[in-house]
């Protein structure tokens, strides 16, 4: 190995430098999100380090965090140009119906306004995928079409039985058809047959 060659360490968004053996910090942050559509985007968390290349570089305008057990830090996301909604929700449960529609609200009023916009929640495999598929079926998608795009976009979108079950009782509350539990883990869970 040559003296001063810069390795990876393993998962760690660090560099380590083989002549002085000492770790950098270096920018090497990937985002854990997926563009569903030219303005959606859902994922997992990110350091709030990084919220100037969520800005700069990726051009999120907006992001709603659904997390319940942490929190984006609202200012630092505003003083750089980023709206921001707080939806707090357990881990592998659906929103409240009342806080679904309000996320669905505010996407819209975001992608109208011109914003790209993240919508998270601890890893973006439940919570963030519930609140998108509920933004996708109201701007005209089938329900199952919605869920199709998400997994083919992401693969680690697969919501909880309960997740379902409360995107179920959006889906009536708002006049759409709802698919079967079936149907929906067909798609959803689709990864656990591929291995």
């Amino acid at each position: 190995m040559v003296a001063g060659t810069k390795l990876p360490a393993f998962g760690s968004g660090v560099m380590i430098d083989t002549a002085a053996g000492q770790a950098t910090a270096t920018q090497t942050w990937q985002p854990n999100f997926h563009w569903l559509t030219d303005e959606i985007a859902v994922g997992g968390c990110f350091p709030m380090k990084s919220v100037p290349d969520l800005a700069d570089r990726h051009g999120v305008g907006a992001v709603v965090d659904l997390r319940e057990e942490d929190c984006d830090d609202e200012a630092l996301l505003g003083a750089h140009g980023i709206a921001f909604l707080h939806l707090p929700t357990p881990d592998l449960h659906p929103s409240q119906l009342d806080r679904l529609d309000i996320g669905v609200q505010f996407v819209h009023e975001q992608i109208a306004r011109g914003r790209k916009v993240l919508i998270h929640c601890q890893h973006g495999i439940g919570r963030s995928a519930l609140l998108a598929l509920c933004v996708l079926v109201d701007k005209g998608m089938a329900p199952l079409e919605a869920l199709r795009l998400a997994k083919d976009k992401r693969e680690l979108v697969s919501p909880s039985q309960r997740q379902y079950e409360g995107w179920s009782e959006w889906l009536t509350r708002h006049g759409h058809p709802v698919p079967s539990y079936p149907d929906f883990g067909c798609i959803a869970y689709r990864h656990l047959a591929q291995h």
